[in-house]
């Protein structure tokens, strides 16, 4: 009957007591009520002596009282307390991570699932996960536990298919993350169903998701007394278009001045890819045929437009940070966890954790880049050799020589 509604022991004994209380104290209030009458009967009758009437005029004020005292307690026992107000945090932490692909189902007959069916993939980087405020990261694929149309590719050298078991939603909750964005090219691997029953797992597990045109272009989350608004970009058919600036500033403003957002975060899904293509070219980027944006003009529309912080996946490489107009804009965190279906060799195999720090107004105050490289198929391993922090600062320096963002040998983050 609880589960049924949803309620549980504890707050249930709760409420029948307060039932109790309230009964009981109902109960006293009539008494006292016919301690009153009677009194005001016995100062009345005909037959009264002084002494009577003087004791009655006693009973009368002392029955007042009484009554008055047990009207106060009542309405103090039923009063609505007051709305407890979350207590902000001084600075929040939110960390950031790049592509996510866990596994394959598919094709149905050879299955390539990790030791222990993923469980320890996250292990080395979960302290950083579960200890941000807010964890973000791509979804690189769809959970779909069998069928799905697989989309129509007709050179062999790009044929990608990543669906992974729909129980793997759980990995990446019990990893530490509150978000994930769908858009990207592979959302679509299988077809309509295969998006939508990514969509139908996400939501039936309580995580947050965004990036789909006109379906779910946006997320909120409230932590620690903080709201949170996301908005996910990518170059591909169905999701919110990296080239649509416009789109981009009214899902900002949407989310800053409608859902009255404290902090709003975007995310893309753009750039040319390869183990080359580390580099922020500041122009329209493509692959395949496919323009895959101006990932420099649209990160900085961004801010421009009231975005807090902006982080980039898609190259499957790591590229520069900068700070830009006081905003973190991080232009690609290559793949976190892809043990298979996914190239990891060399720079392909980097795999930061970004750790931004602010304000809850969204002042930047400091971070972190926790280095990892996925070893095997084993995910993302810390990189005691600074491997990927030294390429990570090479790329920031070259790239953006204007900004002041200074990243230190050991990956903590401030402003020059």
């Amino acid at each position: 009957m609880l589960k049924r509604f949803n309620v549980d022991s504890t707050n249930c004994i709760e409420l029948i007591l307060e039932i109790m209380n309230k009964k009981l104290l109902l109960c006293l209030l009539a008494i006292a009520s016919l301690g009153v009458i009677s009194s005001a009967h016995a100062q009345n009758a005909n037959t009264a002596t002084s002494d009577n009437i003087s004791q009655g005029t006693d009973t009368l004020s002392a029955n007042h009282i009484t009554f008055n005292k047990m009207m106060a307690a009542y309405k103090e026992l039923t009063r609505k307390p007051d709305p407890v107000v979350p207590q902000k945090p001084a600075v929040i932490r939110i960390a950031c991570v790049g592509d996510m692909m866990l596994g394959l189902n598919y094709p149905d007959d050879s299955p390539q699932y990790a030791a222990d069916d993923g469980r320890h993939l996250f292990d080395d980087v979960k302290p950083w996960l579960q200890g941000a405020n807010l964890t973000l990261g791509n979804l690189e694929g769809v959970l779909l536990d069998t069928g799905g149309e697989p989309k129509v590719v007709r050179n062999p050298k790009y044929r990608y298919f990543f669906r992974m078991p729909e129980r793997y939603v759980h990995l990446f909750l019990d990893a530490g993350f509150d978000a994930l964005t769908i858009a990207n090219n592979h959302a679509r691997d299988f077809g309509q169903s295969g998006l939508e029953s990514t969509q139908r797992v996400l939501s039936e597990a309580g995580m947050a998701y965004c990036g789909v045109k006109d379906v779910c272009e946006t997320c909120i989350i409230e932590r620690d007394g903080v709201r949170y608004g996301m908005c996910a970009f990518a170059p591909n058919t169905m999701m919110c278009n990296i080239h649509d600036l416009a789109l981009a500033e009214r899902l900002i403003k949407k989310l800053r001045e409608e859902d009255k957002c404290d902090i709003v975060i975007v995310t893309f899904h753009g750039g040319a890819e390869g183990p080359t293509m580390n580099h922020v070219t500041r122009t329209t980027e493509t692959y395949i045929g496919e323009s895959r944006g101006n990932v420099y003009e649209f990160s900085h529309h961004c801010v421009d437009a009231g975005a807090d912080l902006v982080f980039g996946h898609g190259p499957h490489v790591v590229r520069g940070v900068e700070l830009y107009k006081g905003k973190i804009i991080a232009y690609s965190l290559g793949n976190f966890c892809t043990p298979y279906g996914i190239n990891r060799l060399g720079p392909n195999g980097y795999a930061p954790v970004l750790c931004v720090d602010m304000t809850p107004e969204g002042e930047f105050v400091g971070g972190e880049i926790v280095p990892a490289i996925q070893v095997g198929r084993e995910g993302p391993k810390l990189d005691h050799k600074g491997i990927v922090l030294g390429e990570m600062r090479r790329l920031s320096f070259q790239d953006f020589p204007e900004s002041n963002l200074v990243i230190e040998r050991d990956g903590k983050l401030r402003a020059r």
